[in-house]
């Protein structure tokens, strides 16, 4: 069963933007630019996908991890934070 496992990022930055740099971070690309299933593919099978504050709404927005189960989401999400940590100045919680 897909699990998800969440990083919130406190940093005002597009969708687009943010997919971007996750993609470099984790050394992939963006799959389905330009539309509203845009995501990034990590290793293992996990995808990466950004969900922005709505209009109005401040920052921050989140990076949600999605695997086959529980386990791998974790460990997808925490080495995306690392590269994320390495690659970017953001502010990130992981929520699990």
């Amino acid at each position: 069963m897909p699990a998800t496992v969440s990083l919130i990022v406190d940093a005002a930055i597009t969708r687009i933007d943010a997919l971007d740099l996750i993609a470099r971070a984790a050394r992939s690309v963006v799959t389905g630019s330009g539309t509203s299933l845009a995501h990034v593919l990590l290793a293992d099978g996990a995808v990466a996908s950004v969900d922005i504050p709505k209009f109005g709404e401040a920052p921050p927005l989140a990076i949600d991890v999605t695997a086959d189960d529980d386990g791998r989401a974790r460990v997808a999400a925490d080495e995306l934070l690392l590269d994320l940590t390495t690659a970017t100045d953001w502010p990130i919680t992981r929520l699990y």
